[in-house]
């Protein structure tokens, strides 16, 4: 989770504790059950939507942005259209990559530096079509292990839920932790 601004940005419950959520024991999803549940929300447009409105309200909606600007460079590799997936690349690196980016993405150190090492002054044509497909993964299990299992508790998940097909409701126990 990005902490711009610095903190513990996980819920708060009344007396001010922070807020664990683990799943419990009985029922529980399997691990397939879940990812399915997280990929039909965030393949969905409205789902993606409220997903990266729930992102935004927890300072980390950089990581929807870039799994989604990602899966649109794959279209573009698609299309055969070479400059486009050029700029493209560059364009995302600036915007969450590189130091300083905008929206930079919490990746692990190597993901960053092999990416850094692709770009940063190399011809634009040697760029491998697959070149955000480590952050993207990394990224994608962030947001499907940690911040989809704030989003299911939310209004907004029940409505796309509902509307996709989904469990409106999964069990879950709270566990209080001190801050």
């Amino acid at each position: 989770m990005n902490t711009k601004g610095g903190g513990d940005r996980r819920p708060r419950s009344e007396n001010g504790t922070s807020q664990t959520i683990e799943p419990s024991s009985s029922p529980r999803l399997s691990p397939n059950e879940w990812q399915y549940a997280f990929d039909h929300v965030i393949s969905d447009a409205d789902g993606r939507a409220q997903f990266t409105k729930f992102l935004q309200s927890e300072y980390s909606e950089e990581n929807i942005l870039f799994w989604w600007a990602v899966e649109q460079l794959k279209a573009v590799c698609a299309s055969d259209s070479r400059p486009e997936f050029e700029r493209t690349v560059l364009e995302m690196f600036e915007t969450f990559i590189a130091s300083e980016s905008p929206l930079a993405i919490n990746i692990d150190h190597e993901t960053r530096t092999d990416i850094m090492d692709r770009v940063e002054n190399k011809d634009p044509s040697s760029f491998p079509n697959n070149i955000y497909e480590r952050a993207q993964a990394h990224v994608y299990r962030l947001m499907e292990k940690d911040c989809f299992s704030r989003f299911v508790h939310t209004p907004a998940y029940k409505e796309v839920a509902k509307k996709i097909g989904l469990p409106q409701t999964f069990r879950f126990n709270e566990k209080i932790t001190p801050s």
